[in-house]
């Protein structure tokens, strides 16, 4: 998603659009991940401020985090805003994967809604040990006799709905991954391939929890 604000870049070529502590951050990675994160944060900033018609300018970063709080001295956990001081009337989620940028959103959520969304390339999950680090017991169960390319595929899935759970929670991979079995959660729903314009091959997941619930 292009951004268009009239921003210069700052020194290191990060877009003075983003919040003070987003460009500490992207300051401090290297070229490829900095580029990829600065990505990321201008499309999250450009779809919010589409959503309430806002010039994107007059966005003032408002992430939270179950550990840390809230405020526009962080640049990691859920993502938010602030517009003229207060917070904007959006549930927000952010995910990356192979350049690709996928975003989620509920305008006007009722108290307690949030959202997770996730995408995953199946390529980057082809590792000795991924399902010991990432699955449960009855998720390695489910895998049982898949190999190759249909493998790759049902890891990206389930690892796509795991980091949108964990997401729409707030914990993030604080949680150990294998702890948490996402096979028949009806929180979270599959997007269907090619949906919302990824590639085909790719797998993605959204997360939605109740009002009143994480």
């Amino acid at each position: 998603m292009p951004e268009r604000s009239g921003h210069g870049p700052t020194a290191g070529g990060v877009p003075a659009l983003l919040g003070p502590a987003e460009r500490e951050r992207a300051a401090a990675l290297a070229p490829g991940p900095r580029a990829a994160f600065v990505a990321g944060r201008l499309a999250l900033r450009a779809f919010a401020a589409d959503l309430l018609d806002v010039p994107a300018s007059e966005l003032t970063t408002n992430f939270s985090c179950l550990r840390c709080g809230t405020g526009p001295e962080l640049s990691h956990g859920r993502p938010g805003y602030t517009l003229r001081g207060k917070p904007v009337p959006l549930a927000l989620s952010l995910a990356r994967s192979s350049g690709w940028i996928l975003l989620g959103a509920v305008v006007e959520p009722p108290a307690g809604v949030t959202i997770g969304v996730d995408l995953e390339d199946p390529a980057r999950l082809d590792f000795d040990g991924f399902d010991a680090l990432a699955l449960t017991r009855d998720e390695r169960a489910a895998l049982a006799g898949l190999s190759a390319q249909a493998l790759m595929q049902e890891r990206a899935r389930l690892w796509a709905r795991k980091e949108a759970w964990l997401k729409m929670t707030g914990e993030g991979l604080v949680t150990a991954p294998n702890t948490v079995d996402v096979l028949h959660r009806a929180e979270i729903r599959d997007l269907a391939a090619g949906e919302a314009g990824l590639p085909p091959n790719f797998r993605a997941a959204v997360a939605l929890s109740a009002a009143g619930g994480a």
